[in-house]
């Protein structure tokens, strides 16, 4: 029998979880599973339960929440023998949309931790921290730090911290960056590596990112006309921003970055302002995973 850990956050998304000990022990297949549960206290300390799992030999940590939750416990766990699975009740979601998890479903993402397969996925390492799902500077990263402050949570408050940073907060940003040794300078609105293919709420999709191809996807909004905002930002709902001529996407290994002074970046929703240069690199095929049967494109 395998021993399973259910790590929650009691605060992310905008789900209520106080029945979820209740669907546990009535969904999970506890012919297969031993389960216990742990709740996160504060900020971090999903790290510090997902290691106290590596000590305690747990098969697979279940994160509950978002994608700051599943950052906080695969950094942990990435090049070990331990497992994640998910449930995803968190905002964004960008991790579960890829995977083809079912969000804010808790019965079916038990029924998947049931029957579900194992495959292993890439990660980024940073000199920042381990990446996940995205990591970004610029316009991005300048809304996901102004969402984190909101109070709110949701796709409205979303997009209204987005349209605070577009007008209020943010003005494109010289940088220079060298992906796989090839440096380039270009004065941009948004910088951001993708390892899922999406930035969460399904938006940003870039379609031909594989989380198992061992490649960073770097799609580099350039500066463009106040007046096609509007444009570039519909073709980022409907995930076609490859189609603006303003887009390019590289793929590489390994990116480095100069970042110009008090920049916003973020890793995986959790954004800061730094003036140290950020290093990003593949760490392919690091982190076991449990996703559907049915999951072919990944």
């Amino acid at each position: 029998m395998k021993q399973i850990l259910f790590i929650i956050n009691p605060i992310s998304g905008d789900i209520k979880k106080a029945n979820l000990p209740e669907l546990i022990n009535q969904y999970l297949n506890k012919a297969h599973y031993a389960y216990t549960i742990a709740y996160t206290e504060r900020a971090g300390h999903a790290s510090i339960l997902a290691q106290e799992a590596i000590d305690q030999k747990i098969d697979v940590v279940v994160a509950v929440g978002g994608d700051g939750s599943i950052n906080e416990i695969a950094k942990v766990i990435v090049n070990t023998a331990l497992t994640l699975a998910i449930i995803p009740l968190g905002s964004g979601n960008a991790l579960a949309y890829h995977l083809e998890l079912p969000v804010k479903k808790i019965r079916k993402a038990l029924e998947i931790i049931n029957i579900g397969k194992t495959i292993k996925i890439d990660t980024l390492t940073s000199n920042k921290g381990e990446v996940i799902c995205f990591a970004g500077i610029g316009l991005e990263a300048a809304a996901a730090r102004t969402y984190r402050h909101l109070g709110k949570r949701g796709f409205l408050a979303y997009t209204w911290a987005a349209i605070l940073s577009i007008f209020f907060k943010f003005n494109p940003q010289k940088v220079k960056f060298l992906a796989d040794g090839v440096e380039r300078e270009e004065e941009v609105y948004m910088f951001t590596v993708y390892n899922a293919r999406f930035l969460g709420y399904k938006l940003g999709k870039v379609a031909q990112v594989s989380i198992v191809d061992g490649m960073m996807h770097i799609v580099v909004i350039k500066t463009f006309a106040i007046w096609k905002l509007l444009w570039i930002a519909i073709l980022e709902f409907i995930g076609k921003v490859h189609l603006a001529k303003e887009t390019e996407i590289i793929e590489a290994k390994k990116l480095h970055i100069k970042l110009p002074k008090k920049a916003h970046i973020q890793l995986d929703g959790d954004s800061f302002i730094t003036s140290s240069n950020f290093e990003l690199e593949i760490n392919p095929l690091s982190l076991k995973v449990i996703v559907p049967q049915s999951l072919e494109n990944y």
